[in-house]
């Protein structure tokens, strides 16, 4: 057995691995791109009105936000000529 047999055999090996193995990347890479612009094609603009009601209430959650702490009724001040009850028993 020859030491130059053996290097060349497994170089031819090593090569086509390396290759097949290029191939295997190279076509995960395309597939992953087709995939990508599928997904851009699929995501059109569809109306909000003609869109589901869990899928309207799911945007509208998203577009209300908190009031930060202060309480959302209206308020006035008191009307000073009107009666009050609270005041009148001191």
């Amino acid at each position: 057995m020859s030491d130059n047999d053996k290097p060349v055999d497994t170089k031819i090996e090593d090569d086509s691995k390396i290759k097949e193995e290029s191939k295997i990347k190279d076509e995960s890479k395309n597939k992953e791109e087709s995939k990508k612009k599928d997904d851009n094609k699929k995501q059109s603009f569809i109306p909000l009105d003609k869109q589901s009601k869990h899928r309207q209430k799911e945007y509208n959650m998203t577009q209300r936000g908190t009031w930060g702490g202060i309480n959302p009724v209206t308020r006035k001040p008191p009307n000073p000529k009107a009666y009050n009850r609270r005041k009148t028993g001191r």
